[in-house]
């Protein structure tokens, strides 16, 4: 349940001026961690609150899911998609990158092998995403060892990314959550911002968010969502503030929409 302080601020957020960019990570903040990354589902009350929220404010998903993949787990209409870490978005914007995808899926197929050659009953845990290849451990956490050092030296133009209990090799480009945040903020000539995130790659995300306060004047809330100790320091030290669940995020969401009266 949400503390008076954390409505009030909710509040204040629907109440300021617009327009209203509401922005937020997929796993682990709208959906909940599953053990198999392809049973994560989006519950349909959060589906149902971001189409009332879009009647209002501009509403985006950024998540390292792939951007065909996002789009199947948010299919609300009205509802932006910046996926893959920045690297695929559901517009067109010069701070997305554009990526080789013949020569990067030629690499992203030479370090799946490096790796099931060095750690060979990892291949039941590689998850082959549009523009990058994850390597996840959480139901084998014994893994995390060999996979690091498997992973330890790339081809030429890829790097490493980590989250919760997983590995990702993607292409080494001017991307990330924070650019795309800043994407979007541009693009919708945002004056106030809702940010949700849980995981590490949220933290360029909330940095971003803060970023566009100092210098921009924007009005930002950022929601900090606890996955216990998979959940990286910076989260909630950056968060203003931190819900214990995907479902306390969705009561967060809920606050804004009825606040703003849709």
């Amino acid at each position: 349940m949400l503390t008076i302080e954390t409505i009030e601020r909710i509040k204040a957020l629907a109440a300021a001026r617009g327009p209203l960019l509401v922005a937020s990570d997929l796993d682990g903040t709208l959906a909940p961690i599953v053990a198999n990354a392809s049973e994560a589902r989006v519950p349909p009350g959060t589906l149902a609150v971001l189409d009332r929220l879009a009647q209002r404010a501009k509403v985006a998903v950024i998540t390292g899911r792939d951007l065909n993949t996002a789009r199947r787990m948010v299919p609300v209409e009205g509802v932006d998609v910046v996926g893959s870490h920045g690297l695929e978005a559901s517009f067109d914007d010069p701070l997305i990158p554009g990526v080789n995808r013949v020569a990067l899926s030629a690499a992203l197929e030479q370090v799946e092998q490096q790796v099931i050659t060095a750690v060979p009953s990892s291949f039941l845990h590689i998850e082959r995403k549009a523009v990058s290849t994850a390597f996840h451990f959480r139901k084998a956490p014994d893994l995390e060892a060999p996979l690091r050092a498997a992973l330890a030296t790339l081809p030429e133009g890829l790097r490493l990314r980590e989250g919760r209990m997983v590995l990702e090799v993607l292409p080494n480009a001017n991307a990330g959550k924070g650019v795309a945040l800043t994407a979007l903020i541009r693009r919708y000539r945002a004056k106030s911002l809702l940010a949700m995130g849980d995981d590490a790659t949220d933290v360029a995300m909330f940095k971003a968010a803060l970023e566009a306060a100092r210098g921009q004047g924007l009005h930002v809330l950022l929601v900090g969502v606890s996955g216990g100790k998979e959940t990286p320091p910076q989260i909630p030290e950056l968060a203003d503030v931190v819900v214990g669940s995907p479902a306390e995020a969705l009561e967060v969401l809920e606050t804004l929409a009825r606040a703003m009266g849709v």
